[in-house]
């Protein structure tokens, strides 16, 4: 017996009303990316910073010393650099393509 009703999957890169896709361009990917990743240290910085201070005055022994610094930053930025976080601003780039694209066909 199969399904009576389809599932319908929603692809956030799919435009519905034109059913166009919308992609990004591997440097634009990239760009979204550390752009990301810019955004995470900006927001744990603190966390960044004590650890980073962590490391310079224990050298040799800063595994064993800034465990809980490394473990709190690490999970500082963990909360930041998600997938999610990521595809919001893959979505992002992807709406303003899609306006200067829609602009320039008006022109």
């Amino acid at each position: 017996m199969g399904k009576t009703q389809q599932s319908e999957l929603s692809n956030p890169f799919v435009n519905r009303e034109t059913q166009q896709l919308h992609a990004l361009t591997r440097a634009e990917e990239e760009a979204c990316f550390k752009d990301l990743k810019q955004r995470a240290l900006v927001k744990c910085s603190e966390a960044v910073q004590d650890f980073v201070k962590c490391s310079q005055d224990h050298n040799v022994t800063v595994v064993i010393t800034c465990r809980g610094k490394a473990r709190a930053m690490n999970d500082c930025l963990k909360q930041y650099t998600t997938q999610e976080e990521l595809d919001k601003l893959k979505l992002a780039k992807i709406e303003r393509k899609t306006e200067i694209l829609t602009a320039r066909a008006r022109t």
